[in-house]
């Protein structure tokens, strides 16, 4: 299914098979479209990496039960970078299914997703580390070691997203 934006880029073939029936089928008439720069295989492969430990990490944060993760200004943060780097992950399948030259859906999907999710999952992971160090001072001495493993977590996942976003910062779908 295209979506509207997209619609004009195809048109829309009739031809007639070997029963006499009328099939339909959508040809993509549109330009080409290339990555300007173009994502090296290695920086493929690094923000696949980066992405997968985002999601390593996400997972294991939230295996984690302790004083930091039950406080909403800590997990909140946190569990909202699951969105982003939802789209982060399919922009990433994009671009590693995407050949050279490709339509625009996918040139634009991959460059307007990829380097807007992997800042936004950098601020939240970051926000959620700031409000577990908060939650760390304000407790006292009452941390344990789980807290800090969260806090650890939480600034791996921003670093991680930090580098994905230095690697595809610059990209842009241009046309051919």
């Amino acid at each position: 299914m295209v979506s509207r934006k997209y619609l004009k880029d195809y048109r829309v073939e009739e031809t007639i098979d070997a029963k006499g029936r009328v099939k339909s089928e959508a040809v993509y008439i549109g330009g080409d479209y290339i990555l300007s720069p173009p994502v090296s295989v290695g920086d493929r492969r690094l923000i696949a990496l980066l992405t997968l430990l985002c999601w390593l990490a996400f997972f294991g944060a939230l295996l984690l039960v302790t004083r930091t993760t039950r406080a909403m200004y800590v997990i909140l943060p946190f569990t909202a970078t699951a969105l982003s780097m939802y789209l982060m992950s399919e922009a990433i399948v994009f671009l590693w299914r995407a050949g050279d030259v490709m339509t625009r859906e996918k040139a634009e999907k991959i460059s307007n997703r990829l380097p807007p999710c992997s800042i936004i999952t950098a601020i939240l992971a970051l926000a959620s580390f700031a409000g577990g160090i908060a939650s760390t001072v304000i407790s006292g001495g009452d941390a344990v070691s789980g807290d800090y493993i969260y806090i650890a977590i939480s600034l791996a996942m921003s670093l991680a997203s930090a580098v994905s976003f230095s690697k595809c910062r610059k990209v842009k779908a241009v046309r051919s």
